[in-house]
């Protein structure tokens, strides 16, 4: 992403963003969404059982237990889901269905503010998580039944001890009565009926006791009994797919922005628009690979990309009405831009119109023009460099088309390309062809370019979409014009088509028709 761009960005900017690291997005939803679904269809199904059961008191309890008009009604219910939920419920079920082995526990939540109580267990088989759940109510029941009856049977062992001792000293005073005189007798009347009245307290109580003891059937009623669920609640894999699709969009969408922020490569004419230079954009070549080795304005001339090299020697002819511009140097910021490729194709298509051309192999280090073109390059330009005579080995390709390739790769090539026998061999090629279009290498690795710059009437630089930085670009453009050179303008290839039916707007060339000559809005304005 430039920084105008960073600057200032529209929906439809990240749209582009969104497209151009699609297949980020992609691996990102895979990432998440196959993990999510095959660790849901390998886990093993687990089903919930639900049962509700009532709290409720019993009447034995109304009778020693302290009011509970002022107890907090939940606190009470909370105590008893910790009940429910604890070691003596659980091992009244492992004695109740008389299992070898330890079941799934259970887990109670209250409903609301009322006295219900839902009761769940889980397990892999849906029945028996019924079972247990039920069994978990029933055995809470009985915990709370055993409890209360146990705190009865305790309670009626001390009125009964009570009710004996009351007896024994009313037969104690049975017998002073017997020897009692008329005021004693009085006294001991007065005694034996105190004690008479409080044992029969404590036997209408102790009776009462009794009753409870054989009526309490525990602290709880079970008012829907768990059936077997149908349907698992774990795993869900539509669910867990769905928050897998959620999640790797969001971490793919992050990552293509995070990437794209970070990304300062050059990917569209609009971003060559926005550098801040004057350099001209003269054309804009579409990714249109050719079926052979050949330059594609030989091997397809009717293809889309050819226009494009078209447009390109009309832009150079026109820059030429000012200034004589027959030795052209091209050239591009690192290597793999495609400069050998626009060398080759402007070399054929200025052919085409009738003008003689020569196209000349100065990229002693990785040299091309041989194999694209077919032809021996073991003798060619350093053998004229470093010989004492200028006898050219030209190697014709048609009537109008001639190339020069490398020959040998010398040890100092930007000193043999900045000296004096190149400048006589570009001044011998410019009194045989109209037009001199030198393939030399990059800028930034070498300087062999840059030292020849002053050799040439004008150099085309080739920038590739995608590939070729906005800091490469500009350093390109500053070493060029440390040295003066005459910069014509930049190509910019293998772009990508747009989805428009205009021909002109398809390749975004910004030309009327994509015949008209470049004017002032298609410079780059500061």
């Amino acid at each position: 992403m430039t920084e105008v761009d960073r600057e200032e960005l529209s929906l439809r900017d990240y749209w582009r963003v969104i497209l151009r690291r699609k297949w980020l997005i992609v691996i990102a939803l895979i990432c998440t969404v196959a993990p999510a679904v095959a660790l849901s269809l390998a886990q093993k199904p687990v089903y919930v059982a639900r049962a509700v059961m009532l709290l409720q008191s019993k009447p034995g309890e109304s009778v020693f237990a302290t009011s509970s008009a002022t107890a907090n009604p939940d606190r009470l219910v909370q105590n008893q889901i910790a009940v429910l939920q604890g070691d003596v419920v659980y091992a009244r079920v492992i004695s109740d269905l008389g299992l070898k082995h330890h079941p799934p526990s259970v887990r109670g939540s209250s409903n609301g503010s009322t006295d219900v109580v839902n009761v769940s267990v889980r397990s892999n088989d849906p029945r028996t998580a019924a079972i247990l759940a039920n069994a978990y109510v029933q055995a809470y029941g009985n915990v709370k039944r055993s409890q209360a009856v146990d705190g009865l049977t305790l309670a009626g062992v001390e009125l009964q001890s009570k009710v004996t001792a009351a007896q024994e000293q009313i037969d104690k005073i049975d017998k002073q009565v017997l020897t009692a005189t008329s005021d004693e007798k009085i006294a001991l009347a007065a005694q034996r009926n105190q004690l008479a009245s409080q044992q029969a307290l404590f036997k209408n109580r102790l009776d009462q006791i009794q009753v409870d003891a054989a009526l309490s059937t525990g602290s709880a009623q079970l008012i829907a009994p768990a059936s077997p669920p149908r349907e698992p609640v774990e795993p869900t894999p539509t669910r867990n797919a769905a928050l897998a699709i959620v999640v790797g969009l969001l971490l793919g969408l992050g990552a293509a922005f995070l990437i794209d922020y970070l990304d300062d490569c050059l990917r569209s004419p609009e971003d060559l628009l926005k550098l801040g230079s004057v350099v001209p954009l003269l054309a804009v070549v579409p990714v249109d690979p050719p079926p052979d080795n050949r330059p594609v304005a030989l091997s397809r001339p009717q293809d889309a990309a050819v226009e494009a090299y078209r447009s390109l020697r009309t832009s150079v002819q026109f820059l030429g009405f000012d200034r004589a511009v027959r030795v052209i140097e091209v050239t591009s910021a690192v290597p793999g831009e495609g400069k050998t490729t626009t060398a080759s194709n402007l070399a054929v298509v200025l052919a085409q119109t009738g003008a003689t051309v020569v196209l000349v192999d100065a990229d002693l280090r990785r040299p091309r023009l041989g194999q694209v073109f077919g032809v021996p390059s073991f003798v060619g330009l350093t053998n004229n460099l470093v010989g004492e005579s200028l006898d050219l080995t030209i190697n014709q390709v048609d009537d109008n088309l001639a190339v020069i390739t490398s020959g040998g790769v010398p040890p100092n090539p930007s000193e043999m390309l900045s000296g004096r026998r190149m400048s006589a061999v570009i001044d011998e090629l410019k009194t045989r062809f109209d037009y001199v279009i030198i393939d030399t290498a990059p800028v930034i690795p070498v300087s062999d370019a840059v030292a020849m710059s002053r050799l040439v009437d004008g150099v085309l630089i080739v920038a590739q979409a995608g590939r070729t930085s906005a800091p490469q670009l500009r350093e390109v453009l500053a070493k060029l014009e440390q040295v003066s050179a005459p910069v014509l303008g930049v190509v910019f290839n293998r772009a990508k088509r747009r989805r428009h039916t205009d021909y002109a707007m398809s390749y975004g060339y910004g030309y009327a028709g994509g015949y008209a000559p470049i004017d002032e809005r298609t410079k780059l304005k500061t």
